[in-house]
Formats: structure tokens, sequence, C-alpha cells
């Protein structure tokens, strides 16, 4: 058991200070707020607006809720794309409603205006500066650069769908359903199916009410979605989800978290085996697929084989956490033609002290030519399973994040493990734990040891190269979850609750 001395008294309440930063508006954005507190004037002033102004007025009406400016707008979009993702939260049903309401009015014109170009809003929450959403043009120019790293429509293969016009959206779907603004959007696309396009890029299914399930699947293309996340799902959950599955063939992403029995009966790890058994079958469909993330899922081992043998692309992300793996996993690894060009390994909490140490410094073989990312946080690791994977570690020479805390390894380990890891120059981001010298026979935290080993294991990948960020830290208090960390930055110990934020 590891206990901290500040355990259990010390003071958690810190608290974060964000700086507000002010800017003066700009003479367009004050013209134009000055425009919109005359509503009636700026509804007739759009016909004749300047093309370039329309974004700005745009996020001005959106800003101060100006709902009949905004639904003015939409039939008179002089570009093809218009991307606002925050439209579709609660706290905006309004606007989006508005939004709605203008893409009503365009698709009863029997004659466009020349200047309307909209194809395409997309209310996926995708970060993008308002401003990049006009840039090109979609007949002439072609599609700006962030649209073409984004997948656009016409280039999925089964979202062919010959309409007008296309709303693009991430949906998530928990125990209770939907939330209103999606509820609201699903009945508005639903009402109006053979004049829009809904695409759902990314589904999040987190608990399931089947009947609204159904719902969003009567009205998204199974084939438009890139991202699928499952989780706190039952058995049955599972059963219900795979005649939809089977249809997502140009699925990108697959990420499986929590899904477990109700129950420790045996008919319930039963029912749980075959569904993902079933689940696993599935996978051929997956033709895209390049990214998957496991979490939390029982009985997942000696599967490995069935779940990555199918595939009909290489994984570029492999996360498996939280579970447990057979020998008989890892050896299929290392013959797996579906990992030769991962960039992502993550086995965080992936227990690997009964696995034969040299099956792990297989794996690492197998991909280092291409691995940007390696974590193997609270394995269980011992210093014979780092040993094997050393060699390996040595040849990633693309690895730019590594991650070992939380395992077992002595002082002079440590030093070894370091020598090794000084020699990758792309290496920005590294975690190391705290060596066992830092606590005492009873697991207490010795702080101030980790403050006198520390700049000399600094300086081991100093005589190589210059750190970006290194961390080193003590496994977490047992009663209050602390730990003692010593970073670059700070160059000191300091006791952190919360230890490593993503």
């Amino acid at each position: 058991m590891v206990v901290c001395p500040q355990c259990p008294d010390e003071d958690d309440s810190k608290e974060k200070v964000t700086m507000n930063l002010y800017s003066s508006p700009t003479l367009l954005k004050l013209a134009s707020q000055r425009l919109l507190r005359e509503e009636a004037l700026a509804i007739s002033a759009l016909k004749e607006l300047p093309r370039d102004l329309f974004p700005v007025i745009f996020e001005e009406a959106f800003t101060g809720r100006y709902t009949k400016i905004l639904r003015a707008l939409i039939p008179l979009w002089p570009f093809p794309y218009l991307s606002k993702g925050t439209l579709i939260e609660n706290s905006n049903l309004e606007t989006l409603k508005a939004v709605l309401e203008g893409l009503d009015i365009l698709i009863a014109q029997k004659i466009h205006s020349s200047r309307c170009k909209l194809r395409v809003l997309n209310l996926r929450n995708t970060h993008h500066a308002l401003w990049r959403i006009y840039e090109g043009s979609y007949e002439h120019e072609g599609l700006p650069e962030f649209m073409t790293q984004k997948y656009p429509v016409e280039n999925i293969p089964d979202c062919r769908e010959n309409k007008e016009l296309t709303v693009t959206v991430d949906l998530k779907l928990n125990k209770d359903g939907m939330d209103e603004s999606a509820t609201y959007l699903l009945q508005w696309a639903q009402q109006r199916k053979d004049s829009i396009h809904l695409c759902c890029r990314t589904l999040r299914i987190h608990g399931l009410p089947k009947a609204v399930c159904s719902k969003i699947f009567k009205v998204v293309h199974t084939g438009c979605i890139l991202d699928l996340d499952l989780s706190f799902l039952y058995p049955e959950d599972i059963d219900f989800l795979i005649p939809y599955l089977t249809q997502m063939n140009n699925l990108l992403t697959l990420m499986l978290n929590s899904i477990r029995s109700d129950s420790s009966m045996d008919d319930d790890y039963e029912e749980l085996d075959e569904n993902m058994s079933r689940l696993i079958s599935s996978f051929p469909t997956f033709r895209c697929l390049q990214n998957l993330y496991v979490n939390d899922v029982p009985i997942l081992e000696n599967r490995l084989k069935k779940c990555l043998g199918c595939l009909r692309k290489p994984l570029k992300i492999l996360s498996i956490t939280g579970s447990f793996l057979l020998q008989l996993d890892f050896d299929y690894l290392h013959y797996c033609l579906n990992i030769s060009e991962l960039k992502y390994l993550n086995l965080t909490a992936t227990y690997l002290f009964h696995l034969d140490p040299d099956s792990l410094g297989f794996l690492l073989e197998k991909v280092k030519d291409t691995l940007e990312s390696l974590e193997l946080e609270f394995c269980l690791m011992e210093e014979s399973h780092f040993s094997a994977i050393l060699p390996a570690l040595s040849q990633c020479s693309h690895l730019t994040k590594v991650n070992f805390y939380n395992n077992e390894l002595s002082l002079p380990f440590l030093k070894q493990l370091l020598h090794h890891t000084a020699q990758l120059s792309q290496l920005t981001y590294e975690v190391y734990p705290a060596p066992l010298e830092c606590y005492d026979d009873s697991g207490v935290i010795l702080s101030h040891r980790l403050e006198k080993f520390c700049p000399e294991l600094l300086d081991i990948i100093r005589a190589k190269r210059q750190p970006t960020r290194v961390i080193f830290a003590t496994n977490q208090c047992f009663n209050c979850s602390g730990s003692y960390v010593y970073d670059l930055e700070t160059q000191h110990c300091l006791y952190q609750k919360v230890l490593l934020p993503d």
C-alpha cells in the first residue's frame, strides 16, 4: 500500500485561474453590431450585402441570437459551406431552429437566389474558425484544405444521396435519450428526408434506449458514420446493434468501452460471451477501420486474432486498456500484418506481468518503424519485461510520446531505461515511474528521495538531447490518490491530487 505524508490532511481546494484577454472590436464588427440593432433594416440590406460581410454578420447574429436575421441569412448564403457546431447544443436551440427555418425557406424556393450557393450545413463541433468556411469555391477552385482532410460527403462510397442539401452532425445517445437540440434536428430531418441528407459522422452511444436508437437509424445513413463510440452497454444492447453495425462499411474509428453483463450469473456471462463473438464477427464489414479502442471489455482474451485478422487495412491506432490478454494474444500480434503500420499503441492497465517478456520485445520490434506513441502505464511490468523491449525501443526513431508510469523499476534500471530513450530525438513527452528507492518498506512515499534522484536522471537525457517535457511520478497514495511529481518545468518535487491530465 502506497501512503503519502500529506494524506489525509492535504488541502485540495486549489483553483485554476483563467485569464480573459480583451481585444478592441474592429470597425467592421462595430458596424455589424450597429446594423443588427436595426433588425428590419438589416434584413432588407442582406440582398445587397457584399459577399465577404456575410460571415461577419452571421457571427454577430449568432452570438447576439438575432433569430430573424439568421433565418433570413441562410437562403442568401453565398458560400457552399456553413459550419457552426455550437448550434447543436441545448443552449442554442432557438438559434438552431432559426437556421433550420432558413433552410426550409431555401428548400421551398422554386427559383433560388443567384447568389445562394449553400450545399452543406456542418453542425459538427470541429472548432474551425468561421472565416475558413468560405475560402475557395466549391464549383471552380475545389474544396478548402480543411474540408478535404475531413472526408467530404462526396468521397464516401456509400454516401451518394442525390439531394440538394446535406446537414452533417455528430450525435450522442445516452440512457436518457438525446438532448433537446439533437431530438429536434432528427425530427426535422425525418420530415424532410426527400430533400435533406442528414449525414452523421460521429455516433456516440453511451447507454441504449432502443426506441430512440431505432429512430436515429431511420434517418441516418449507416454508410456515413466514420467514428462509432459504444459505451456502458449490456449483452442485449450489442445484440440489438449488430444489424446496424454490419452496414457501417466506412467506419474509421471504433471505440468499445465498459461492455459487460449486469451480474456475475453464469447465464449472463455466457450471453455476453456469445454477443461479443457476434460483435467481432461484424469486423470484416469495417473495411476502412484504422483506429480501434477497447477499454474495460471483459472476455477479450484469446480474441485478438479474430478482431484484427479480418481487417482490410492496417491499423494506425490500437488501444487496449483495462483489459486482460493471454500469451496467445501477444504471440499472434507478433505475426499480425494489420499492426505493421501502427502509430499509436496504448496498453494502459492491461496487466502484462504474466507474459513472456520476449513477446513484448517482438511486438515492439514489429512496429518500431512507424510507432509515434507508446503508453504502458500501470501494466505491472517488471524489469525483465523492460529489458526485453529496450533493443527495439532504441530503434523507434519516430516516437514522440512514451508513458511508463506506475511500473516498478529500481533506480539502476531506470537509469538504464533513460540511456535508451535519450537516443530518441523526436520525443516531446515522457513519463517515468519514480524508482522503488522512493518508498520505504511500508510503501510510504519518500518525496525527498525523488527530489534528490531526478536531477541526475534528467542529466542522462540532457547528455544526448534537449528534453521538452519529462515527468517522474510516484504511485498514487492509497488513501487520497495524491502523487509526488518532479517535472522539467518546475524541477521540484510537488504534491498533486490529479497526476497526469490528458
